[in-house]
């Protein structure tokens, strides 16, 4: 025991007992994110909680992998402005993401992550948001890849 040394990480229960610290953002207005959009959030720690408002007047959704919803872009990450959700899109086809209605729909995750994405499934159409999370003290590279069934397979 004596060399021992408690510290915060990701199967440390008390890091997720204690309230978490405020994390917020979100778009400057309902046309700052448009169907040609794929918005990575990523965290500056991992997350006891999050809450994704959908502020527009447009459906969008939310995954955890760039993999998991869109297609491969020019760079391979997902985040290349090509539309994430067109006819034969085997990831759309899977539903690797949970839909978030407009007008003041919203999702809390009580979840840890490291980052989240967001895509709006508009074909014409333009929409905001708000992101609320609360924040551990673990760092983010103390989190391990989120993938597997029900993510990215």
């Amino acid at each position: 025991m004596a060399n021992f040394t408690y510290t915060t990480g990701l199967r440390n229960v008390g890091s997720y007992q204690v309230s978490g610290t405020p994390w917020v953002t979100g778009s400057a207005s309902a046309t700052a994110f448009t169907n040609t959009e794929v918005h990575r959030f990523s965290f500056p720690k991992v997350t006891k909680s999050f809450t994704v408002i959908n502020t527009g007047t447009e459906e969008i959704v939310l995954t955890f992998t760039s993999e998991a919803t869109f297609a491969a872009g020019a760079a391979g990450d997902g985040l290349s402005g090509e539309q994430p959700y067109v006819s034969g899109n085997d990831e759309y086809v899977k539903k690797h993401f949970i839909t978030i209605p407009p007008e003041n729909g919203s999702i809390t995750m009580d979840m840890k992550c490291k980052e989240i994405y967001l895509a709006n499934t508009s074909s014409g159409g333009t929409t905001g948001y708000q992101i609320f999370a609360e924040l551990t003290q673990i760092p983010t590279g103390s989190m391990f890849t989120l993938s597997g069934p029900g993510l990215t397979e």
